[in-house]
């Protein structure tokens, strides 16, 4: 071996040596040491938990990630979320949050799903007034007026109306079409009362929205239309009489145009 070779192998190795040293340094710098950083305890799902079920201690875990990855609202201690009811649908691995689930009211389950201030109505369906069966819980709609007193007409009278149930039903775990006879919404009191005047007026169709759609839609308002008809008698003698004392008008007119003639005449003849 000369020395060109012995040289050659010296220079190889150390470049290799600090091409190592610098690849290093540079992970170093650039990976978080998320060993370092201190940890905290929050509640995730065991299992995946539908809309509407009351939650047990089998469906919680407790486990320690990085504080810096706590989201807001994280629920910490199982017994704060033991018996509440899930509002929207749970995932298997997703950590709690309070705005996820709510506390167990008295009665149905459907009470604690509805929001304050807001109310459930209930709406009679058939397999077209329910979109052919496609209404899940959780699905919004526009609910159209169709009337037929005095011609046909159809009035949009609510839109963007959040389904609870349909049927006795209030989870989403199906994604099948089915057939059901009544469909439960949630409404303001207004809108409650709305829909009561609309059904009483005609009959109703429930037109289901995309879920990213967030178009407002300009409603009828149908609490405040009068639909007052005139009475038939009003406009049958209304017409008659004006002719009449137009007639009369006219007879006066004359009547004192002739006796003005006379009088002219008569002067004539005087003079």
């Amino acid at each position: 071996m000369n020395n060109k070779t012995v040289l050659f192998v010296i220079l190889s190795l150390v470049f290799g040596v600090t091409a190592v040293y610098l690849a290093q340094n540079w992970l170093k710098t650039n990976t978080k040491n998320e060993t370092s950083g201190t940890t905290a305890n929050v509640i995730t799902m065991v299992t995946e938990v539908p809309l509407g079920t009351i939650i047990e201690k089998k469906h919680l875990a407790l486990t320690a990630v990085p504080e810096n990855l706590v989201p807001e609202g994280a629920i910490t201690d199982i017994a704060k979320a033991e018996g509440h009811v899930v509002k929207h649908r749970l995932y298997q691995g997703e950590v709690l949050r309070k705005e996820r689930i709510t506390r167990k009211g008295e009665g149905s389950t459907l009470a604690s799903l509805i929001t304050p201030t807001m109310r459930a109505v209930t709406i009679r369906v058939n397999d077209v007034v329910g979109v052919a069966g496609f209404l899940l819980p959780g699905n919004r709609v526009d609910i159209i007026n169709i009337i037929t007193d005095g011609g046909l007409r159809t009035d949009v009278v609510l839109s963007n109306v959040k389904i609870l149930a349909i049927d006795q039903r209030a989870s989403n775990d199906e994604n099948k079409p089915v057939l059901v006879r009544a469909v439960t919404l949630e409404l303001s009191l207004e809108q409650a009362e709305t829909l009561m005047i609309a059904r009483s007026r005609g009959s109703l169709q429930l037109a289901l929205r995309n879920p990213n759609d967030i178009a407002v839609i300009e409603l009828a308002d149908i609490e405040n239309e009068k639909r007052i008809k005139p009475k038939a008698s009003s406009i049958e003698t209304a017409p008659p009489v004006k002719v009449a004392q137009v007639a009369i008008e006219r007879k006066d007119k004359e009547k004192v145009l002739l006796l003005k003639g006379i009088n002219e005449q008569e002067i004539k003849i005087e003079n």
